[in-house]
């Protein structure tokens, strides 16, 4: 009997010039857990010194009027917004780094410039003394540039930007991604988080940064921010503290140093030999400190304390920086009162939430019913409404003011539109979902069905074991099984099979262009097993290598639709190639009291996985497939009538479909599905003469979707992505 050994956990779908920082001497690498950066140093530009002329008599204006409030505390928040410059990839993965990593790189600005931070402790005791709370805090925008709400982290796909591909230049950056991707200056601190990228002459950088304008002097050289420049911006892997870091860099302290500069601080050495950096509390030192210093480390006669090369202003890597300085904080706060661009950000009110007129959305427990049926319907519109005046075209009752009203009764059949006007202090806005409920005599619209219980199941791929292992019970295997499907019963007639979804937990593939059929049988073989086979669809071991690998449901259409009844099975036929590889998830054995799954085995029989005896199983499971039934009257399906183009796709609020042979002057249906079948919207749009629709997609979350075409010459599915 085959024995079962180890199971898969469930796949990701359904769980699932300026101031800069340089690394220098080695390239790229990306492993996360080695020290690949051996040091950090000063990538481009200085401070011009003319700038203190402007700066130095504020900071005695400052410091004197200290004295007279004897150091009264004024906190500013600066709001900030995390732009993330990715290669299209999900959240998470390699340049789009997760939400968790933002928000920890925004808690140690909090920390370190309100000397919060634990490692304060660290702070050598002849240190103390000047050793500053700051006074600054930072929070993430919650009110976008338009006036609409944001999280204060801003995805952007380089690809659907048009930006080139990494690594850049900080040249590239500052010139091209930057204009195009800045919000406005006076109310946000950028932080742009990048792939890859080095100065002009080929080293690479860990961050760089620009200064606070508006001296007013004439023939300053500094590198200060404008309204298409200011800001700061990070190498991904020095961006806050947890995900995949540089070991020298991963306590989030590259943007500390980076925002001090934002901040008008210089380098703590003044960029010279025993420079000056202004601050007469930070003690002359020789240069830049590297790595981390053993205490006292004495230069440019210092002694006995030495360097304070635990200040964030020094070079040292981020486990051993801990402190700003009293003298550092007092310029910081001058900048933050006179620099006109760091006035308007500290006094900017962008970390509230707005406060403007609803924006309606809707959604329904269900949209297609039989005649008779009732649909809930559940508000979702945002900024807060107090009022809602509800339409229900061809309901029972045909209004409410109710927020979610329940119970709403569709007699006759049809398609019906509904219509909800949402309406707060600030105005009203109204969302409108034409042909959203489907009503039919018996079951008129396409339902998924499943043996695979999402609620109570667990994903799970068998893999028997043996003497060189045996393989998988649900795909490719030593006993040379040539098929898997599960078992179906088609309620009513007149229904057919127009695809189904499949979740493969194993898929690698040779590149050698193999195929593998998805096919779907009769059950008129012995003691009704599958025998004749009603339609096929075939999918490449490339395509179902990929579906493996991202964990998303693969969707197989079957064109035309296969008329279907009773009993049937859905499943793949495939065969034994060198590199190509398969397995379907299941549930784990005895989620399901009868196992609905069958194999066909090497001889041609079927049998079904629960069979107790040599070469059985002897498991009750179900296949994660989701065939999707519908009737059989009214899809007028048609592969070849007309081609399509969709763009952008990934798309962010809109998109464009585009019908250039469209020779049938008719409306066209566009229909949103989730990857498990299920209808998220509809709207049909007149016929365009130009052959170009526009669709608004704002409503959707992330992630993948099947888009619908249909028009009176038949009915295309295309797999979209939305992505912001």
């Amino acid at each position: 009997m085959k024995k079962i050994l180890i199971s898969l956990l469930w796949l990701a779908t359904f769980t699932l010039p300026v101031v800069g920082q340089q690394r220098i001497t080695k390239p790229f690498h990306q492993t996360s857990n080695v020290k690949t950066i051996p040091q950090r140093t000063c990538g481009t530009g200085e401070l011009d010194h003319q700038y203190e002329q402007w700066l130095q008599p504020l900071i005695q204006q400052m410091e004197q009027q200290n004295a007279v409030n004897k150091g009264a505390a004024v906190v500013y928040t600066i709001p900030v917004v995390f732009h993330i410059i990715h290669n299209n990839s999900n959240v998470g993965i390699s340049y789009n780094i997760s939400t968790a990593q933002v928000l920890s790189q925004l808690d140690v600005l909090n920390e370190d410039f309100r000397r919060l931070n634990l490692d304060a402790a660290n702070t050598p005791a002849a240190f103390l003394p000047a050793a500053a709370d700051c006074e600054v805090n930072f929070c993430l925008a919650q009110t976008d540039p338009s006036g609409n709400p944001t999280t204060g982290i801003d995805r952007i796909n380089r690809i659907t930007a048009g930006f080139s591909s990494p690594p850049y230049t900080n040249t590239y950056i500052d010139a091209t991604i930057k204009s195009a991707t800045i919000w406005n200056t006076s109310n946000y601190l950028n932080i742009w988080v990048v792939p890859d990228y080095s100065d002009n002459f080929g080293n690479p950088l860990l961050g760089h940064a620009t200064f606070p304008s508006g001296s007013g002097l004439t023939g300053l050289t500094g590198n200060f921010g404008t309204a298409t420049s200011d800001g700061v911006v990070l190498w991904y892997r020095a961006c806050g503290r947890v995900g995949s870091l540089d070991p020298s860099y991963n306590k989030g302290r590259t943007a500390t140093h980076e925002i001090g500069h934002w901040l008008g601080l210089r380098h703590i050495w003044g960029d010279s030999n025993c420079g000056n950096d202004f601050c007469a509390d930070t003690p002359t030192q020789q240069t830049a400190n590297f790595s981390c210093p053993s205490y006292p480390s004495v230069t440019c006669g210092n002694g006995p304390n030495g360097d304070q090369f635990m200040n964030y202003m020094d070079y040292c890597d981020d486990d051993c920086l801990n402190m700003f300085t009293t003298n550092q904080k007092t310029r910081i706060q001058t900048v933050l009162l006179n620099s006109p661009m760091r006035v308007a950000q500290r006094n900017s009110t962008a970390c509230n939430a707005p406060s403007s007129a609803p924006v309606a959305q809707f959604t329904a427990n269900i949209t297609s019913i039989p005649v008779g049926g009732s649909v809930n319907f559940t508000d979702q519109s945002t900024n807060s409404p107090t009022g809602w005046a509800w339409t229900f075209t061809g309901g029972t009752p045909s209004s409410s003011s109710q927020q979610n009203p329940q119970n709403i009764v569709y007699n006759a059949a049809g398609t019906y539109t509904v219509s909800l006007v949402a309406t707060n202090g600030s105005g009203s806005d109204t969302e409108t979902k034409t042909a959203y409920i489907t009503v039919g005599s018996t079951t008129s619209a396409c339902d998924t069905i499943t043996n695979f219980d999402f609620a109570t199941d667990t994903a799970t791929i068998l893999l028997s074991g043996g003497t060189g292992g045996v393989g998988y019970a649900s795909g490719q295997n030593n006993y040379g099984d040539i098929a898997k499907a599960d078992i179906y019963s088609i309620s009513g007639t007149n229904q057919t099979v127009d695809g189904v979804f499949i979740v493969f937990g194993v898929g690698t593939s040779s590149g050698t262009g193999q195929t593998a059929n998805v096919r779907v049988w009769d059950n008129n073989g012995t003691s009704g097993l599958p025998n004749t086979i009603l339609g096929t669809t075939t999918v490449s071991y490339d395509t179902i290598a990929s579906y493996a690998s991202t964990g998303d449901a693969l969707w197989v259409d079957f064109i035309p639709n296969i008329p279907v009844s009773g009993d049937i099975y859905v499943g793949v036929e495939f065969g034994y190639n060198a590199g190509d590889t398969l397995a379907i998830i299941h549930c784990a054995d005895g989620n399901i009291a009868v196992g609905t799954a069958y194999e066909r085995w090497s001889d041609n029989t079927w049998h079904p996985y629960s069979l107790a005896q040599p070469n059985g199983w002897g498991i009750n499971v179900a296949h994660l497939m989701l065939p999707v039934i519908c009737p059989l009257v009214g899809i007028g399906e048609n592969n070849a009538s007309f081609e399509l183009s969709i763009y952008p796709n990934p798309a962010g609020s809109t998109m464009n479909v585009m019908l250039p042979n469209l020779q049938i002057k008719s409306d066209v249906q566009f229909t949103v599905l989730n990857m498990l079948g299920g209808r998220v919207s509809s709207v049909t749009k007149p016929f365009a003469s130009n052959g170009i629709y526009l669709l608004d997609v704002n409503e959707l979350s992330q992630g993948f979707y099947f888009l619908e075409v249909r028009t009176k010459e038949g009915r295309r599915l295309e797999k979209i992505q939305i992505a912001r």
